[in-house]
């Protein structure tokens, strides 16, 4: 009993202290033939996808463009990608997936 408590708080304690990766896309609704397909992400790794019209207007006032794809480790962001003129993310899906293995 003692040994299956000791490695259950173990557990908890080492997923408590890994820092959690979550990808997270934002688009618009009119925008959607536009949306970024991410197919091959780490299973460890998070992925979220939201639109900006069902977002708080702090969240509306901070997307610039969209769509916008960011990498959040815990709750900081640390990659971003932004849609450029044509309302397209210009970027591969190998360097999403090697920026969130640069943070892991």
């Amino acid at each position: 009993m003692r040994n299956i408590f000791t490695t259950l708080l173990m557990i908890v304690f080492f997923g408590a202290m890994a820092q959690n990766i979550t990808v997270v896309q934002i688009n618009a609704k009119w925008n959607k033939v536009n949306d970024f397909k991410i197919t091959d992400l780490p299973s460890s790794v998070k992925y979220k996808f939201a639109y900006l019209e069902d977002q708080n207007n702090e969240v509306k006032s901070q997307i610039q463009a969209v769509p916008v794809i960011i990498v959040y480790k815990g709750s900081e962001p640390v990659k971003q990608w932004n849609a450029n003129l044509s309302f397209k993310l210009e970027v591969k899906e190998e360097d999403i997936i090697a920026a969130v293995r640069a943070v892991q």
